[in-house]
């Protein structure tokens, strides 16, 4: 059977305000999780929506050093996914997520840990490794959809393709968001922020493609 082959980038359409998911409750800050199986044609075989309940404690120390637009002497520690600390300071470009093709240190990430979250996750359990070997599945590029709105909730999406070639079907059972952030010495540290863990988990078939969106969204 030939491979699924990925594309350069997923497409993303900006949401119509009726199509834009309502999970979270107002005040909050959060994300939808989106996760979509297509077959070799394009059709949809499965479709699971969930509210993302994982975001860690990176998260906030990289927002706590960006807002307060730190100097190189007054940089905030944070853990990045190869287990070191990294020194982040507000002025550099931080949030970095867009990731090319085959990058597995950043963008969203998959794996197949099931350990529930904790706010200390620095790091996928056991991610999925990128090719066509086996249990491994193909990662496309990063896309991101412009920001949307409707009465109450503004949001916007990143999204990211896993196509299987593996020859067998790959189970996903724990999905991730990493950005990149820069430091004073080092140029580029890859930091988790959200990691989610999907109850019983996705199965992607062979010659199948995994879409994940992850729903960035504020809600009044």
């Amino acid at each position: 059977m030939p491979e699924a082959r990925i594309e350069a980038k997923p497409e993303v359409k900006v949401i119509a305000e009726d199509k834009i998911p309502h999970l979270l409750f107002a005040g909050e800050l959060g994300a939808v999780l989106e996760l979509i199986i297509k077959d070799r044609n394009g059709n949809i075989t499965e479709k699971q929506v969930l509210q993302s309940k994982s975001f860690v404690r990176q998260f906030m120390e990289i927002l706590w050093a960006q807002l307060q637009w730190l100097s190189a002497k007054g940089g905030s520690s944070v853990h990045s996914i190869d287990d070191r600390d990294a020194s982040i300071f507000g002025w550099h470009p931080n949030w970095d997520a867009n990731a090319a093709i085959g990058v597995t240190t950043r963008g969203i990430l998959v794996g197949t840990g099931s350990t529930a979250p904790t706010v200390d996750d620095y790091k996928m359990e056991t991610q999925i490794g990128h090719g066509t070997g086996a249990g491994q599945l193909q990662y496309s590029a990063v896309a991101f959809g412009a920001p949307a709105s409707d009465a109450t909730t503004s949001q916007f999406t990143v999204t990211r393709d896993f196509a299987n070639g593996s020859g067998g079907a790959v189970t996903v059972r724990e999905i991730g968001l990493a950005v990149r952030v820069y430091t004073y010495s080092t140029y580029g540290w890859d930091i988790l922020i959200i990691r989610d863990v999907i109850a019983g988990g996705i199965s992607v078939p062979n010659g199948q493609t995994l879409t994940v969106n992850y729903r960035i969204q504020a809600v009044v």
